[in-house]
């Protein structure tokens, strides 16, 4: 009686199980590199109002300012309560290598009273700040 050579089963690697994982993990980050966009969010939430007119692309990065509904003011993601509104657009403008080049996107909520975006910009003028975008959206489009 001939018994053939028994062979012992492989060894399996401990490692054998980790490819599938990083095979998961590397579809992962390629479907989000592709599907993801990594933009900056603004402070508080805005709902700007409708607009007819075209958008406007801008080469230089402005200054944002936001302005709730309540009157509530934010400038780069820093609040700033009214009064301070002109003295923070002056030191901007002041801090500035291009002070000609620099402006302000302002981004107002739709339900915020005429008064209060009027002294705004009031006082973002009082600053001297000349170049002043008010952010839309498309009428018809939801926010």
């Amino acid at each position: 009686m001939k018994f053939a050579a028994q062979t012992s089963p492989r060894a399996r690697n401990r490692d054998d199980n980790l490819i599938p994982l990083i095979n998961v993990v590397f579809l992962m980050l390629i479907f989000f590199m592709v599907a993801g966009k990594i933009s900056r969010s603004d402070a508080i939430a805005i709902d700007p109002p409708a607009s007819t007119s075209e958008t406007t692309s801008r080469s230089e990065e402005p200054i944002n300012i936001l302005l709730s509904a309540t009157g509530v003011i934010y400038m780069d993601d820093m609040e700033l309560e009214s009064e301070q509104l002109t003295h923070a657009v002056t030191t901007a403008l002041d801090n500035s290598q291009d002070p000609q080049a620099l402006s302000i996107l302002l981004k107002v909520d739709a339900a915020t009273p005429v008064d209060t975006l009027l002294q705004t910009l009031a006082q973002i003028k009082a600053a001297g700040m000349l170049k002043v975008s008010l952010a839309t959206r498309m009428a018809g489009h939801p926010a």
